[in-house]
Protein backbone atom coordinates (compact mmCIF):
# COMPACT_ATOMS: atom_id res chain seq x y z
CA UNK A 1 0.00 0.00 0.00
CA UNK A 2 1.42 3.58 -1.30
CA UNK A 3 1.66 6.39 1.39
CA UNK A 4 -0.56 9.20 0.45
CA UNK A 5 2.47 11.19 0.07
CA UNK A 6 4.21 9.00 -2.83
CA UNK A 7 4.49 10.93 -6.04
CA UNK A 8 3.58 9.19 -9.70
CA UNK A 9 5.89 10.15 -12.65
CA UNK A 10 3.98 9.33 -15.84
CA UNK A 11 7.12 8.69 -18.21
CA UNK A 12 10.52 7.72 -18.17
CA UNK A 13 12.55 9.79 -20.68
CA UNK A 14 15.09 12.09 -19.48
CA UNK A 15 12.47 14.72 -17.35
CA UNK A 16 10.73 11.47 -15.41
CA UNK A 17 13.67 10.35 -14.72
CA UNK A 18 15.22 13.33 -13.43
CA UNK A 19 12.38 14.05 -11.23
CA UNK A 20 11.70 11.09 -9.94
CA UNK A 21 15.55 10.62 -8.77
CA UNK A 22 15.60 13.92 -7.51
CA UNK A 23 12.34 13.31 -5.92
CA UNK A 24 13.86 10.18 -4.30
CA UNK A 25 17.08 11.21 -3.39
CA UNK A 26 14.82 14.08 -1.01
CA UNK A 27 13.12 11.29 0.90
CA UNK A 28 10.09 10.51 -0.90
CA UNK A 29 8.42 7.75 -2.53
CA UNK A 30 8.27 7.85 -6.40
CA UNK A 31 6.39 5.72 -8.40
CA UNK A 32 7.31 5.62 -12.76
CA UNK A 33 4.97 4.22 -14.84
CA UNK A 34 6.05 4.25 -18.69
CA UNK A 35 3.63 2.99 -22.01
CA UNK A 36 6.86 1.10 -23.34
CA UNK A 37 8.24 -1.42 -22.01
CA UNK A 38 11.54 0.20 -21.40
CA UNK A 39 12.85 3.46 -20.27
CA UNK A 40 14.67 6.19 -22.02
CA UNK A 41 11.96 8.14 -24.12
CA UNK A 42 12.82 9.83 -27.46
CA UNK A 43 16.67 9.54 -26.63
CA UNK A 44 17.06 5.75 -26.31
CA UNK A 45 18.82 3.28 -28.40
CA UNK A 46 18.68 0.23 -29.90
CA UNK A 47 20.58 -3.00 -31.52
CA UNK A 48 20.89 -4.34 -34.69
CA UNK A 49 23.29 -7.50 -35.10
CA UNK A 50 25.26 -5.92 -32.11
CA UNK A 51 25.85 -2.57 -33.40
CA UNK A 52 24.02 0.44 -31.52
CA UNK A 53 21.67 2.57 -33.24
CA UNK A 54 19.10 5.00 -32.27
CA UNK A 55 15.29 4.42 -33.81
CA UNK A 56 14.38 7.93 -33.16
CA UNK A 57 17.06 10.05 -34.71
CA UNK A 58 20.99 11.11 -33.49
CA UNK A 59 21.12 12.47 -30.15
CA UNK A 60 24.10 13.87 -28.63
CA UNK A 61 23.87 15.27 -25.28
CA UNK A 62 25.66 18.85 -24.78
CA UNK A 63 25.46 21.17 -22.60
CA UNK A 64 26.39 23.80 -20.45
CA UNK A 65 25.04 23.89 -17.31
CA UNK A 66 27.06 22.71 -14.48
CA UNK A 67 24.53 21.24 -12.03
CA UNK A 68 23.03 18.95 -15.31
CA UNK A 69 27.05 17.93 -15.36
CA UNK A 70 27.10 16.90 -12.02
CA UNK A 71 23.84 14.82 -12.28
CA UNK A 72 24.57 13.36 -15.20
CA UNK A 73 28.10 12.52 -14.15
CA UNK A 74 26.79 10.65 -10.73
CA UNK A 75 25.40 7.75 -13.59
CA UNK A 76 27.50 7.31 -15.77
CA UNK A 77 27.34 9.70 -18.52
CA UNK A 78 30.44 11.13 -19.17
CA UNK A 79 32.44 10.35 -21.90
CA UNK A 80 33.76 13.09 -24.36
CA UNK A 81 32.69 13.58 -27.69
CA UNK A 82 32.64 16.11 -30.59
CA UNK A 83 29.50 16.14 -32.49
CA UNK A 84 30.43 17.88 -36.98
CA UNK A 85 27.98 17.38 -39.21
CA UNK A 86 27.75 17.72 -42.98
CA UNK A 87 25.14 18.63 -45.26
CA UNK A 88 25.50 16.82 -49.36
CA UNK A 89 24.90 19.62 -51.10
CA UNK A 90 24.20 19.74 -55.16
CA UNK A 91 26.36 22.06 -56.68
CA UNK A 92 25.25 22.57 -60.39
CA UNK A 93 27.94 20.92 -62.85
CA UNK A 94 29.65 19.30 -60.20
CA UNK A 95 27.73 16.87 -58.15
CA UNK A 96 27.22 16.82 -54.74
CA UNK A 97 30.01 18.46 -52.58
CA UNK A 98 29.76 17.89 -48.45
CA UNK A 99 30.06 21.11 -46.95
CA UNK A 100 29.67 21.84 -42.96
CA UNK A 101 26.49 21.97 -41.31
CA UNK A 102 26.28 25.23 -40.20
CA UNK A 103 27.84 26.53 -43.28
CA UNK A 104 31.40 27.71 -43.09
CA UNK A 105 32.26 30.79 -45.16
CA UNK A 106 35.67 29.80 -45.73
CA UNK A 107 34.33 26.76 -47.68
CA UNK A 108 31.85 28.56 -49.40
CA UNK A 109 34.45 30.93 -50.94
CA UNK A 110 35.15 27.67 -52.87
CA UNK A 111 31.53 27.37 -54.94
CA UNK A 112 30.85 28.71 -57.95
CA UNK A 113 28.35 30.74 -56.23
CA UNK A 114 30.36 32.62 -54.39
CA UNK A 115 29.94 35.55 -56.17
CA UNK A 116 26.63 36.15 -55.40
CA UNK A 117 26.70 34.38 -51.67
CA UNK A 118 29.48 37.18 -51.22
CA UNK A 119 27.13 39.92 -52.63
CA UNK A 120 24.35 39.09 -50.23
CA UNK A 121 26.33 38.08 -47.55
CA UNK A 122 27.55 41.88 -47.78
CA UNK A 123 23.71 42.98 -48.18
CA UNK A 124 22.55 41.29 -44.76
CA UNK A 125 21.31 43.54 -42.40
CA UNK A 126 23.03 43.50 -38.98
CA UNK A 127 20.63 41.54 -36.95
CA UNK A 128 18.83 38.37 -38.51
CA UNK A 129 14.81 39.32 -38.16
CA UNK A 130 11.12 38.21 -39.64
CA UNK A 131 8.21 36.19 -38.20
CA UNK A 132 7.99 33.56 -40.31
CA UNK A 133 11.15 30.86 -40.59
CA UNK A 134 12.03 31.43 -44.07
CA UNK A 135 11.93 35.75 -43.72
CA UNK A 136 14.29 34.88 -40.62
CA UNK A 137 16.63 32.38 -42.19
CA UNK A 138 16.94 34.35 -45.42
CA UNK A 139 17.95 37.73 -43.37
CA UNK A 140 20.76 35.75 -41.83
CA UNK A 141 22.23 34.25 -44.97
CA UNK A 142 20.65 35.46 -47.70
CA UNK A 143 18.70 33.66 -50.27
CA UNK A 144 20.89 31.63 -52.18
CA UNK A 145 22.13 30.02 -49.40
CA UNK A 146 18.70 29.20 -47.85
CA UNK A 147 17.95 27.74 -51.01
CA UNK A 148 21.11 25.84 -51.19
CA UNK A 149 21.23 24.12 -47.13
CA UNK A 150 17.91 25.17 -45.95
CA UNK A 151 14.51 25.12 -47.79
CA UNK A 152 14.39 21.61 -49.41
CA UNK A 153 15.59 20.46 -46.24
CA UNK A 154 12.65 22.17 -44.31
CA UNK A 155 9.46 21.38 -46.90
CA UNK A 156 10.57 17.93 -46.54
CA UNK A 157 11.19 17.64 -42.55
CA UNK A 158 7.91 19.42 -42.16
CA UNK A 159 6.00 18.86 -44.90
CA UNK A 160 4.60 22.89 -45.05
CA UNK A 161 6.43 25.45 -46.76
CA UNK A 162 8.90 27.59 -44.33
CA UNK A 163 7.31 30.61 -44.36
CA UNK A 164 4.26 28.97 -42.73
CA UNK A 165 6.56 27.73 -39.92
CA UNK A 166 7.29 30.12 -36.50
CA UNK A 167 10.70 31.95 -36.74
CA UNK A 168 10.82 30.84 -33.06
CA UNK A 169 13.20 27.91 -33.32
CA UNK A 170 15.32 29.42 -35.92
CA UNK A 171 17.79 31.08 -33.57
CA UNK A 172 19.13 27.92 -31.96
CA UNK A 173 19.43 25.77 -34.92
CA UNK A 174 20.48 27.94 -38.04
CA UNK A 175 24.10 29.84 -38.26
CA UNK A 176 25.88 31.20 -40.74
CA UNK A 177 29.80 31.13 -39.67
CA UNK A 178 32.83 32.62 -40.29
CA UNK A 179 35.19 31.51 -37.26
CA UNK A 180 35.71 28.20 -38.34
CA UNK A 181 34.27 26.50 -35.58
CA UNK A 182 33.06 22.85 -36.58
CA UNK A 183 31.47 21.77 -33.99
CA UNK A 184 27.57 21.94 -34.27
CA UNK A 185 27.45 22.70 -30.64
CA UNK A 186 29.34 25.52 -29.16
CA UNK A 187 28.09 23.97 -25.11
CA UNK A 188 31.07 23.60 -22.76
CA UNK A 189 30.12 20.07 -22.29
CA UNK A 190 29.33 17.33 -25.02
CA UNK A 191 28.79 14.01 -24.31
CA UNK A 192 27.78 10.51 -25.72
CA UNK A 193 27.42 7.09 -24.22
CA UNK A 194 28.78 4.07 -25.96
CA UNK A 195 26.14 1.77 -24.79
CA UNK A 196 23.49 4.59 -25.57
CA UNK A 197 21.31 6.31 -23.25
CA UNK A 198 19.41 3.46 -22.01
CA UNK A 199 21.57 1.92 -19.47
CA UNK A 200 22.55 5.73 -17.96
CA UNK A 201 18.52 6.19 -17.32
CA UNK A 202 18.22 3.11 -16.07
CA UNK A 203 20.73 3.74 -13.61
CA UNK A 204 18.96 6.85 -12.63
CA UNK A 205 15.75 5.29 -12.08
CA UNK A 206 17.44 2.05 -10.43
CA UNK A 207 16.14 1.97 -7.27
CA UNK A 208 12.33 3.87 -7.74
CA UNK A 209 9.88 1.44 -8.39
CA UNK A 210 9.29 1.49 -11.96
CA UNK A 211 6.34 -0.38 -13.96
CA UNK A 212 6.68 -0.63 -17.72
CA UNK A 213 3.69 -1.09 -20.56
CA UNK A 214 1.37 1.20 -18.06
CA UNK A 215 -0.34 3.45 -20.24
CA UNK A 216 -1.89 6.29 -17.90
CA UNK A 217 -4.68 8.69 -19.21
CA UNK A 218 -7.10 11.29 -17.50
CA UNK A 219 -9.44 8.44 -16.48
CA UNK A 220 -6.58 6.96 -14.25
CA UNK A 221 -6.37 9.82 -12.25
CA UNK A 222 -9.17 8.90 -9.58
CA UNK A 223 -6.89 6.19 -8.83
CA UNK A 224 -3.66 7.81 -8.95
CA UNK A 225 -5.26 10.20 -6.63
CA UNK A 226 -5.89 7.63 -4.09
CA UNK A 227 -2.05 6.26 -3.91
CA UNK A 228 -0.75 9.70 -4.91
CA UNK A 229 -0.56 13.16 -3.57
CA UNK A 230 1.02 14.81 -7.06
CA UNK A 231 1.50 14.21 -10.61
CA UNK A 232 4.59 14.56 -12.53
CA UNK A 233 3.03 14.35 -16.08
CA UNK A 234 5.45 14.07 -19.05
CA UNK A 235 3.27 12.48 -21.41
CA UNK A 236 1.67 13.99 -24.14
CA UNK A 237 -1.39 16.26 -23.24
CA UNK A 238 -3.99 15.24 -26.08
CA UNK A 239 -3.43 11.54 -25.53
CA UNK A 240 -3.34 11.82 -22.45
CA UNK A 241 -7.16 13.20 -22.56
CA UNK A 242 -8.29 10.60 -24.85
CA UNK A 243 -8.25 13.24 -27.89
CA UNK A 244 -5.15 11.86 -30.18
CA UNK A 245 -4.40 14.31 -33.32
CA UNK A 246 -5.55 17.62 -31.66
CA UNK A 247 -1.96 18.65 -31.67
CA UNK A 248 0.12 18.72 -34.66
CA UNK A 249 3.53 17.03 -34.44
CA UNK A 250 5.87 15.99 -36.98
CA UNK A 251 6.55 12.68 -37.22
CA UNK A 252 10.14 10.71 -38.45
CA UNK A 253 10.28 6.95 -39.69
CA UNK A 254 14.18 5.89 -39.45
CA UNK A 255 15.20 3.07 -41.84
CA UNK A 256 17.96 1.25 -40.50
CA UNK A 257 20.10 -1.11 -42.56
CA UNK A 258 22.81 -3.25 -41.45
CA UNK A 259 26.47 -2.90 -43.79
CA UNK A 260 29.31 -5.18 -43.10
CA UNK A 261 32.30 -3.22 -42.21
CA UNK A 262 35.45 -4.07 -40.78
CA UNK A 263 35.31 -3.43 -36.77
CA UNK A 264 36.70 0.25 -36.72
CA UNK A 265 35.28 1.20 -40.52
CA UNK A 266 32.56 3.03 -41.25
CA UNK A 267 30.03 4.12 -44.70
CA UNK A 268 28.83 7.36 -44.62
CA UNK A 269 30.52 10.71 -44.32
CA UNK A 270 29.43 11.60 -40.74
CA UNK A 271 27.56 10.67 -37.48
CA UNK A 272 24.74 13.16 -39.50
CA UNK A 273 24.65 14.07 -43.15
CA UNK A 274 21.94 16.86 -44.00
CA UNK A 275 20.11 15.78 -47.65
CA UNK A 276 18.76 19.15 -48.33
CA UNK A 277 17.80 18.62 -51.97
CA UNK A 278 14.26 17.32 -52.72
CA UNK A 279 16.03 15.26 -54.90
CA UNK A 280 16.72 12.83 -51.88
CA UNK A 281 13.82 11.76 -49.96
CA UNK A 282 15.12 11.45 -46.64
CA UNK A 283 16.15 14.30 -44.86
CA UNK A 284 19.73 12.57 -42.79
CA UNK A 285 21.66 10.02 -42.31
CA UNK A 286 22.85 9.06 -39.04
CA UNK A 287 25.65 6.77 -38.47
CA UNK A 288 25.82 6.01 -34.73
CA UNK A 289 29.30 3.99 -34.83
CA UNK A 290 31.05 7.74 -35.44
CA UNK A 291 29.91 8.49 -31.84
CA UNK A 292 29.60 5.71 -29.89
CA UNK A 293 33.35 4.64 -30.89
CA UNK A 294 31.91 1.06 -31.04
CA UNK A 295 34.41 -1.59 -32.35
CA UNK A 296 32.73 -4.32 -34.03
CA UNK A 297 32.31 -5.75 -37.39
CA UNK A 298 29.70 -3.95 -39.55
CA UNK A 299 27.19 -0.61 -39.18
CA UNK A 300 24.01 0.63 -38.50
CA UNK A 301 23.22 3.52 -41.13
CA UNK A 302 19.84 4.89 -40.70
CA UNK A 303 17.70 7.56 -43.31
CA UNK A 304 15.29 9.50 -41.81
CA UNK A 305 11.98 10.15 -43.77
CA UNK A 306 9.67 12.83 -42.56
CA UNK A 307 6.17 12.49 -42.67
CA UNK A 308 5.32 9.25 -40.27
CA UNK A 309 2.74 9.54 -37.46
CA UNK A 310 4.50 9.49 -34.07
CA UNK A 311 5.59 12.64 -31.95
CA UNK A 312 9.32 13.80 -32.41
CA UNK A 313 8.93 17.32 -33.38
CA UNK A 314 5.99 20.01 -32.23
CA UNK A 315 4.50 21.35 -35.14
CA UNK A 316 5.31 25.35 -34.57
CA UNK A 317 3.72 27.94 -36.72
CA UNK A 318 3.70 31.87 -36.97
CA UNK A 319 -0.12 32.25 -35.94
CA UNK A 320 0.63 29.46 -32.50
CA UNK A 321 -2.02 27.81 -32.95
CA UNK A 322 -0.73 24.75 -31.32
CA UNK A 323 0.58 25.86 -28.42
CA UNK A 324 -2.38 27.78 -27.44
CA UNK A 325 -4.17 23.86 -27.46
CA UNK A 326 -1.99 23.17 -25.34
CA UNK A 327 -2.23 25.07 -22.91
CA UNK A 328 -5.79 24.71 -23.00
CA UNK A 329 -5.40 20.95 -22.22
CA UNK A 330 -3.27 21.78 -19.41
CA UNK A 331 -5.96 23.51 -17.90
CA UNK A 332 -8.55 21.04 -18.42
CA UNK A 333 -6.46 18.31 -16.77
CA UNK A 334 -5.46 20.68 -13.68
CA UNK A 335 -8.96 20.98 -13.12
CA UNK A 336 -9.57 17.30 -13.28
CA UNK A 337 -7.77 16.32 -9.85
CA UNK A 338 -7.28 17.79 -6.75
CA UNK A 339 -4.34 17.02 -6.54
CA UNK A 340 -1.48 19.03 -7.77
CA UNK A 341 -0.57 18.24 -11.67
CA UNK A 342 3.07 19.41 -13.46
CA UNK A 343 3.99 19.36 -16.47
CA UNK A 344 7.27 18.34 -17.59
CA UNK A 345 9.14 17.66 -20.76
CA UNK A 346 9.11 17.63 -24.59
CA UNK A 347 5.76 15.89 -24.84
CA UNK A 348 3.82 17.78 -22.20
CA UNK A 349 5.16 21.18 -22.79
CA UNK A 350 4.66 20.53 -26.93
CA UNK A 351 8.37 21.96 -27.07
CA UNK A 352 11.04 20.47 -29.17
CA UNK A 353 14.24 20.70 -26.61
CA UNK A 354 17.29 19.05 -25.79
CA UNK A 355 18.59 16.23 -23.51
CA UNK A 356 19.56 18.49 -21.05
CA UNK A 357 16.63 21.15 -21.36
CA UNK A 358 14.82 18.03 -20.24
CA UNK A 359 16.84 17.57 -17.32
CA UNK A 360 16.77 21.31 -16.44
CA UNK A 361 12.96 21.01 -16.72
CA UNK A 362 13.01 17.72 -14.22
CA UNK A 363 14.81 18.87 -11.44
CA UNK A 364 12.77 22.21 -11.74
CA UNK A 365 9.91 20.06 -11.22
CA UNK A 366 11.02 17.98 -8.66
CA UNK A 367 11.83 21.64 -6.45
CA UNK A 368 8.65 22.78 -6.79
CA UNK A 369 6.70 19.53 -5.77
CA UNK A 370 9.03 19.81 -2.96
CA UNK A 371 8.58 23.12 -1.94
CA UNK A 372 4.97 23.26 -1.77
CA UNK A 373 5.13 19.78 0.26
Amino acid sequence: MHRKKSIAVVGSGWAGATAARTLHDAGLPVDVYEAASSVGGHSRSEWLNGVLYEPNGAHIFHTSNEQVVQFVDRFGLRRPYEHKVVAAVPIDGEGIRHLSWPPQVSELEGLPQWPTIKREIAALPETASGEDFESYVISLMGPTLYQLFIRGYTLKQWGMDPSELSSSFAPKRVELRTDGYKRLFRDAWEFYPPNGVNEIIEAVLRPIALTCGAEVTAKDLPDLERQHSAVVLTAPLDKFLGEDGLLEWRGIAMRSRYVPTDPEGTETAAYVVNYPSLDVPYTRTVESKHASGQVIAGTVVSEEYPGAPARHYPVSTVDGRNERVNLEFKARIAALSGMPIHFCGRLANYQYINQDEAIVQGLTCAASILENL
